[in-house]
């Protein structure tokens, strides 16, 4: 999604949605105009904007709001406030979760008092990670924001987190507890989120990506806010169906890149070079789209793989590879929670399979491998060789390219492995 379509889709933030803002770069003009364009959405809404500073530059997020608004004047009169963070999330010195709640009640209740129709928020919390067992107040906080805050009082909110000061594992868990994620210059009602009801205890261990994944089924029949209503047209109901399957796949690689940049851009790549080859075989047009998105999402699995094994830069022992090899069985257990994802999520557990079965998972041999698998493997591999890897640098392609075929007949399906390096990998 554009820029301009993310700022155009604030417009249908309304109280009690809950928001995550994951970033890279607080220096980022486009980061800056989604922060600008909420707080002047809101004030022009009549609602009270409480803005948190953090690691965005506070002037540099005024200087925007001149350009639209009277700044002095919404200060003035209480409408906005902009707070230090030590201020709104400490006052005692440490970070309360359960204080830092009572205090936006308070805040929220004095707002429709004063005659605003509602409370808005936005507050940075990677500082958060500094204090004692920090993370852990960090989604006890906010796990006390969808359960007390939201279902009950008039108020939205963004939760901003720099990805860099955290843990692959702790932004899964953030991403798990927000229905609404802002990523990359895309806002959409989050596939992965979780509720969790009152009464259930806080355990941030038992989070897990499967669990993430497991609410795709729901997702997939869900008409939101951010997406056309499906339409009676048997037509537009399929391209609906395709559009919502893109999205998932989407959202998928968007969670690879936060894991591990290699793994998203070296899937986008297998994803090309097997469709590539899928034309080159001349596979109908839906075979083709399924090989796509099965390349887009072939190594989902490695994001449970944990993430020092995967960057590791000298060789892995054999219980770190053990661990390795279990990605495509991962990947098959989240993948076929979804009936969208089934096709998808077999042919991902046979991509590392060999043509002679002394592959894995299961040691299948030939054409009991599905085709698909079979030019999943063959474009996974050339890239894998033609790509710089934390442990080695890249090979050349002619040194690829005769892999590829002195391995035609062994490991990959003799045929294609010919077709692909003579017709599709050209040097």
């Amino acid at each position: 999604m554009k820029e301009e379509n993310v700022l155009k889709e604030m417009h249908r933030i309304v109280a009690g949605d809950h928001m995550v803002f994951l970033y890279d770069d607080e220096k980022d003009i486009s980061n800056i105009s989604i922060l600008v364009t909420y707080i002047i959405l809101r004030l022009e809404k009549s609602e009270k904007c409480f803005y948190i500073e953090g690691d965005f530059d506070t002037n540099l997020i005024l200087s925007n709001l001149r350009e639209y608004i009277n700044i002095d004047d919404a200060i003035l009169n209480g409408q906005l406030s902009i707070v230090d963070k030590k201020d709104a999330y400490s006052k005692s010195g440490k970070f309360s979760p359960s204080k830092m709640i009572e205090l936006l009640k308070e805040l929220t209740s004095l707002a429709i008092r004063d005659g605003f129709k509602a409370f808005s928020i936005s507050g940075e919390l990677s500082w958060v990670l500094d204090d004692e067992n920090g993370f852990d107040k960090i989604m006890e906080y906010e796990h006390l924001l969808n359960n007390e805050i939201f279902s009950n009082y008039p108020v939205s909110a963004i939760c901003r987190y720099n990805i860099n000061k955290f843990s692959s594992q702790m932004i899964q868990h953030i991403i798990e507890v927000h229905p609404i994620i802002i990523w990359k210059n895309q806002i959409h009602e989050n596939p992965f989120y979780n509720e969790v009801n009152e009464d259930t205890s806080i355990d941030i261990d038992r989070y897990h990506v499967n669990s993430m994944l497991s609410t795709i089924e729901n997702f997939t029949y869900t008409k939101t806010r951010f997406k056309n209503e499906i339409k009676d047209k048997e037509k537009k109901y399929q391209e609906l169906q395709l559009s919502v399957l893109e999205d998932i796949v989407v959202t998928l690689t968007s969670i690879l890149e936060i894991h591990d940049v290699y793994t998203k851009n070296h899937s986008q790549n297998v994803a090309n070079l097997s469709r590539q080859i899928a034309i080159k075989m001349g596979l109908d047009d839906s075979d083709i789209i399924q090989i796509y998105y099965a390349g887009l999402v072939h190594d989902i699995g490695k994001t449970l793989i944990p993430k020092e094994i995967i960057t590791k830069t000298g060789k892995l022992t054999y219980e770190e590879y053990e661990i390795v090899k279990k990605h495509p069985s991962h990947a098959y257990d989240v993948l076929n929670n979804s009936p969208e994802l089934k096709d998808i999520a077999n042919i991902v557990l046979q991509h590392h399979e060999r043509w002679d079965g002394k592959g894995y998972p299961n040691c299948i041999q030939g054409e009991s491998i599905s085709l698909a698998a079979r030019i999943i493997a063959i474009a996974d591999t050339y890239d894998a060789m033609t790509s710089d890897r934390p442990y080695r640098k890249a090979f050349d392609k002619e040194f690829a390219l005769n892999e590829i075929k002195n391995n035609a007949g062994t490991q990959f399906d003799p045929n294609i492995a010919i077709l692909a390096a003579e017709e599709v990998f050209l040097p």
